[in-house]
């Protein structure tokens, strides 16, 4: 009666009726096992695998249960228990072809490609109609570099079951691989005409299409995938697919998907910059703006001609005397979403939406002084803030001018600013600092205009501030003229309460190393000044991989051996990460790999507290801040530090775009080797001298003018370097998204110390110090070019070859030559 109750869909009355059958006969194993099936279709996972385990113990050569028990295990992730539940069936009956197919899942997810098609094929001997098993063996030999046998294996599944939607999509997949994306897209098409709801093959025919060159089709097919599924996977591969696009017209529906990236982050939101820029852009009313702006550049405009503002009789005119209908300008800022959304979450890398914006702010301030000259000059406390910009919204005006304060904030100040103009920010700072320390209430204007130019942190009196922070938006509170909006108390905790939170911090960073070597230290000094970078979003991780499985993966053909302590949980392995700066490598590391403990070093205190603050926010509990020097870094494995740190060692470190800021990078370098056990891998990053050749030029001219690595100086190259006698000579500079903040411009322009590489030196160095190189970190339409170019090194780790390969490309490596390598298992350093 309960098998009977669960097959038709009554589980809870399956679980009782089961579970009075047991206490009448303890010992009836059949039972045990139908109940661990209801337990499992009810969700209850850990109950049903200890039933499952119960018949298997009362009854061995249960070969049913062993293969529930399996599928139970592969879905919790315990992969290893999956495969062995597997075997054991396999031995009371080696011809059950399902058996070999799930063991084959369970190995490819285990990253195991090679006993994953040997199952397959085993299965296919005992059931060659099998089409599951012929999918999933094509699918290895795609991921294994064989699309030509994959497309047969497809073709086959076709024969057994020609409704298999999944086959259709994964054939297409093989035959993108080869390049083939016509025939790619007809296979797309033909597992939507069986299973229209089929999201991933509508994002699968969006990346074929992309390739093709047909972008509008490809977003469109995203967009369909999207509205199915809010699948984490097709999200990503929305945003990889229009990731630094330019937009040069409207694509329907994109504006929202492209803000909901942004604000989600679905990738990480500077790679969706060009996409928003360009579709920002391709507003009117904006697009009106910017030229004005540009057009008028360096000479500032009023707010009436960068908005273009008209009098009732056609004519610009003064603050509080416009028509109705003269706002076009000022209301498509203010009514554009994805503009706000941008300005909120990443640097703007673009000079001409830069201008408007350094005027738009500008409007802002003279705004404020409108409103507070009107405001001293009246009996009557209160003034209407849309007097300044009518026909907008006070609301609507308020939030854009606040997501404006909040770039500047991410941007670290770096928009050009005139004596005149920086004057009358800091009177108009002076006197909220003084209506502030007598209690009087202030506009919400004046909080935004002055955060555009300072951090509020700054004020003199920003303790009243601090209460202000606190507060939730919507409420009255003394200080405020009016209740608090939203987008302002957003602005005051980034720029009140954040900034608290990692003063806060900075007591209880612990140092594991002295600072004594004299070029760390004025590294030190320029990541204390300079942070590097200020971010606000991440994507979050997808999945979690264990390293062998992730090397497997990113590096299919390349020899390394796998670490028998990195098993699919990585429980218990360590990371270092040498170097971390605010936090993003840090924690997409952590994230990445759930399971292991990381330590993530770095010379900058306030650095670290900045990425501590971010991985708090994110909930990780498996990362490590410390100050440390990474020339001092092999105390670590002596006496120095905290006593759970000593003798520590690590299964891999990562270090990105640190090692060739020190004095001696080769050292350094040892000294990481020295923290790595035997067998262990390292993923580090330097600069190419090819790729780096347009920065080595513009650091020879702000040699030669003399810019100093301050604020005022960087803002002042930067502008030099814009004008219209250098922007040609430096424009490949200027496309660099570095060049758009503070912190990043002084990393990339203005660095204390940097060396660049060749491959020819790398591959010396590697020979020196005794490392396998198992190969890049690239861009997929890299590897396929060098694919193209050098078919013969399969592995794509032949230095010699790939060097040749930059001499052709010179911009090849222009994110730094970024790659992975393993200390052999019996060198110790």
């Amino acid at each position: 009666m309960g098998l009977i109750a669960r097959q038709m869909g009554k589980t809870e009355i399956a679980i009782e009726l089961i579970g009075k059958a047991l206490v009448f006969k303890p010992d009836y194993a059949e039972a045990h096992g139908n109940l661990g099936n209801a337990l499992k279709q009810q969700g209850r996972m850990d109950d049903a695998v200890a039933s499952y385990r119960t018949a298997l113990r009362l009854k061995p050569d249960m070969v049913e249960v062993y293969v529930n028990l399996g599928n139970l295990l592969k879905e919790q992730g315990k992969l290893d228990e999956a495969i062995a539940s597997y075997r054991k069936a396999l031995t009371f009956n080696r011809d059950f072809a399902e058996i070999h197919t799930n063991l084959g899942n369970a190995l490819r997810e285990q990253g195991k490609p090679n006993e994953a098609i040997a199952s397959y094929r085993r299965a296919l001997m005992l059931k060659p109609d099998s089409a599951e098993a012929h999918n999933n063996l094509g699918n290895m030999l795609v991921e294994r570099g064989n699309p030509e046998d994959a497309v047969a294996c497809f073709q086959k599944a076709f024969i057994f079951r020609p409704d298999f939607a999944e086959a259709h999509s994964n054939l297409g997949n093989a035959l993108s691989e080869l390049g083939r994306l016509d025939e790619a897209v007809a296979s797309y098409r033909n597992a939507l005409a069986r299973k229209p709801d089929y999201a991933e093959a509508y994002s699968n025919v969006g990346n074929a299409l992309k390739e093709q060159g047909k972008l509008d089709e490809a977003v469109i097919n995203y967009q369909c995938a999207l509205r199915i599924s809010e699948n984490p996977e097709i999200k990503s591969g929305f945003a990889q697919c229009i990731g630094n696009v330019y937009l040069t017209h409207e694509i329907p529906g994109i504006r929202a998907f492209v803000t909901r990236a942004l604000s989600e982050a679905w990738s990480r939101p500077a790679e969706l910059g060009n996409p928003a820029v360009s579709l920002i852009k391709l507003n009117p009313g904006i697009r009106q703006c910017i030229n004005r702006a540009n057009s008028a550049w360096p000479s500032p405009l009023s707010p009436q001609e960068l908005f273009e503002i008209r009098d009732s009789n056609g004519s610009s005119g003064q603050l509080g005397s416009y028509s109705p209908d003269s706002m076009s300008g000022f209301a498509s800022v203010c009514n554009d979403l994805l503009l706000q959304c941008l300005l909120e979450t990443t640097p703007v890398c673009d000079m001409e939406l830069e201008r408007f914006l350094t005027m738009a702010r500008y409007a802002m301030l003279r705004a404020a002084i409108h409103e507070q000259d009107r405001k001293e000059a009246t009996v009557n406390s209160s003034v209407v803030f849309s007097d300044a910009f009518p026909n907008v919204p006070e609301g609507k005006a308020l939030v854009f001018y606040c997501a404006l304060a909040r770039q500047c904030f991410i941007n670290e100040y770096i928009f050009a600013c005139s004596g005149e103009e920086l004057e009358l920010a800091q009177r108009l700072k002076d006197r909220l600092a003084a209506a502030l320390a007598d209690s009087l209430p202030v506009s919400p204007l004046w909080l935004v205009a002055v955060a555009a130019y300072f951090p509020l942190i700054s004020v003199s009196s920003s303790e009243a501030l601090v209460q202000l922070a606190d507060i939730q938006s919507a409420l009255v509170h003394p200080l405020l003229d009016r209740s608090l909006p939203n987008a302002l108390a957003a602005l005051l905790v980034q720029q009140i309460r954040e900034p608290l939170e990692e003063l806060r911090l900075r007591s209880l960073i612990p140092h594991l190393t002295p600072i004594v070597d004299d070029m760390s230290r004025q590294v030190q000094k320029q990541y204390e000044e300079n942070p590097y970078p200020r971010w606000v979003k991440l994507p979050s991780c997808r999945e979690t991989i264990s390293v062998n499985r992730y090397l497997r993966n990113r590096f299919s053909f390349s020899m390394f051996t796998p670490m028998s302590r990195l098993d699919e949980a990585d429980a218990g392995i360590d990371i270092l990460i040498a170097g971390c700066g605010t936090g993003q490598h840090s924690i997409a590391t952590a994230q990445r790999y759930g399971n292991a403990s990381v330590l993530a070093v770095d010379l900058s205190l306030t650095s670290l507290c900045y990425a501590r603050r971010k991985t708090e926010e994110l909930g990780l509990g498996n990362i490590e801040y410390a100050q440390a020097d990474i020339t001092s870094l092999s105390t670590l494995s002596c006496t120095l530090g905290s006593p759970e740190m000593r003798g520590r060692m690590f299964d891999l470190i990562e270090s990105v775009g640190v090692l060739h800021h020190l004095a001696n990078p080769l050292a350094g370098w040892r000294e990481l080797l020295a923290l790595l056990r035997p067998g262990g891998f390292m993923r580090l990053g330097f600069y190419s001298a090819f790729a780096r050749q347009n920065e080595t030029d513009a650091r020879l001219y702000i040699a030669e003018k003399g810019y100093a690595p301050n604020a005022e100086d960087i803002r002042r190259c930067r502008q030099d370097m814009m004008s219209p006698e250098n922007a040609l000579r430096f424009r490949k500079v200027l496309s660099a998204r570095d060049f758009y903040t503070m912190s990043e411009c002084r990393d990339l322009l203005f660095h204390v110390q940097e060396h660049h590489y060749t491959l020819p030196q790398l591959k010396e160095n590697l020979r020196e110090l005794d490392l396998a190189f198992l190969g890049f970190s690239l861009e997929s339409d890299v590897s396929k070019r060098y694919r193209e170019r050098f078919p013969e090194d399969i592995s794509q780790t032949d230095l010699d070859k790939w060097h040749t390969f930059e001499l052709e490309n010179r911009d090849t490596f222009k994110g730094m030559y970024q790659f992975w390598l393993q200390k052999p298992a019996n060198i110790q350093h």
